[in-house]
């Protein structure tokens, strides 16, 4: 049987490492709207979803990889992550190695001629955060979400640090003369001492887990099938998550190259107050998904995959009526004014983030059943739409940002209803009275988020009548989940 509480508590302990740093993050999102033009501010988020795009291609999806071969009794764990660790290492390299060579290629087709030193960081970025996987993943099974807790808060610390000395050196004429300054000033600009800070944060992080791999990593445990077999796994999940980081930043891409950087910049601004359901939804998955594969061989597994799943989404409407009837406070503390023009894609983006939520937690199937493959299919069927909505309709509705926020929505809403019917034939069984109740509790969300957009003065009332009718609703199952 196993400990709800201790689940929770391990959940709560990777909450705080997981919050933390992105509650820093949303503090340095007004202070970078205040800072940054609409257009640099563009510019610093195009940067970051162009080196998204290559994280989830060099990941390889080895860290799911290592959860579910961890738990395969054809090898022993630490020839896993052995084997699993060498596999990243190698990628990574080849990837550094080449990038190095190509800097200035790449610089100029993207548009960043003048700015290559941004894509030398990022590349140094993109190699310590990839062989950092599988090490953070041994925390995550390995029941220690303290020290994973704190190696994220301390990177967190390191960055932000950076910022603020280099920012706050601009005006300080005593600290322009330090050697550091000077230093950082003569390869990059403004929004570079960003990117200069993340890539020590992300060195950092590899000098954190340091201890991991001089107890655990061993040349000599390295398996040869084993990392054919774990590469024929992983692959499948690498092009979903590729398929995924192209759902979630080709909208933002192609704004900004195909309306304006002005525009990209309010929607990217927007949209990451929109990502408040990630959060959620990431929290979650920390706690539970090393859960979802240690369960995997009970014989009551799909009755708590459902039952979680259940309250994953519960939950998930709770906090999207909660932050829907809150935007304005929201837009008003994170983001400055001149970026609020885009203010109608957040409700958008974030449910749909919530299906993608759903179809994470409904993925495990075709994970346990080792045919990820289905997710990649099932992924290409987003990255068609996404691509649909995004480069056809920019086009035809110039300056409608709106229809990229309607292209995620209806990406994730169709992944997750393909999923559903493909994984209710071979695994899961969801009865009838349970999918009632969530379709009722998807209706009654949006309704209430309607009735707040139409009256906005009314809007805490109509979020604690909702409140106090989901209490009703699922009383007995709130009860059980507080015991």
């Amino acid at each position: 049987m196993i400990s709800y509480k201790k689940l929770v508590t391990q959940t709560i302990i990777y909450s705080i490492g997981f919050l933390f740093p992105r509650i820093i993050n949303y503090a340095f999102l007004k202070f970078f709207t205040l800072s940054f033009k609409k257009e640099e501010f563009s510019l610093y988020t195009d940067m970051y979803a162009l080196s998204f795009m290559i994280i989830g291609f060099l990941s390889f999806g080895l860290e799911n990889t290592y959860f579910r071969f961890l738990y395969k009794k054809n090898y022993s764990k630490e020839t896993v992550f052995s084997t699993g660790f060498i596999i990243q290492l190698i990628i990574s390299s080849f990837f550094l190695i080449t990038s190095i060579f190509l800097t200035k290629y790449i610089s100029s087709i993207t548009g960043y001629q003048n700015h290559s030193e941004y894509f030398l960081m990022f590349f140094f970025i993109i190699f310590f955060d990839t062989i950092c996987i599988i090490p953070m993943a041994w925390l995550r099974v390995n029941d220690k979400p303290i020290q994973y807790s704190a190696i994220n808060i301390i990177n967190i610390l390191i960055q932000s640090f950076i910022i603020m000395y280099l920012f706050f050196c601009h005006n300080n004429t005593y600290d322009k003369k330090t050697f550091f300054f000077i230093w950082v000033n003569s390869f990059t600009d403004k929004i570079g001492y960003v990117f200069f800070a993340n890539m020590i944060s992300s060195l950092s992080n590899l000098f954190l887990i340091f201890p991991i791999l001089f107890q655990k990593f061993t040349i000599k445990k390295f398996n040869k099938n084993l990392a054919i077999n774990m590469l024929n796994y992983g692959i499948p999940i690498m092009l979903g998550t590729v398929a995924f980081s192209i759902n979630e930043n080709l909208d933002k891409i192609l704004i900004k190259r195909l309306i304006s950087d002005e525009i990209n910049g309010s929607y990217s601004a927007c949209y990451k107050i929109a990502t408040f359901m990630n959060l959620y939804i990431r929290i979650f998955k920390l706690g539970i998904e090393p859960f979802f594969f240690k369960k995997s061989k009970d014989t009551d597994a799909i009755y708590y995959y459902e039952e979680i799943t259940y309250v994953f989404i519960l939950f998930g409407l709770i906090f999207y009526v909660l932050i829907c009837g809150n935007i304005n406070i929201f837009m008003k503390f994170l983001i400055d004014e001149k970026y609020h023009m885009a203010i109608s894609i957040i409700p958008v983006i974030m449910m749909g983030n919530l299906f993608l939520g759903i179809y994470t937690n409904l993925s495990i199937f075709y994970k346990i059943l080792d045919k990820p493959i289905i997710g990649t299919y099932i992924s290409l069927v987003g990255v068609l739409i996404t691509f649909l909505f995004n480069a056809v309709f920019i086009f035809i509705f110039n300056n409608l940002f709106i229809i990229p926020a309607w292209g995620t929505f209806i990406s994730y809403g169709t992944m997750l209803i393909v999923l559903y019917f493909w994984g209710k034939k071979n695994f899961f069984k969801f009865c009838g009275k349970k999918i009632k109740n969530i379709i009722i509790h998807f209706l009654f969300s949006l309704f209430i988020v309607f009735l707040i957009k139409k009256q906005l003065r009314l809007s805490f009332l109509l979020q604690f009548l909702y409140l106090i009718i989901i209490f009703v609703f699922e009383k007995k199952r709130l009860i059980n989940l507080i015991k």
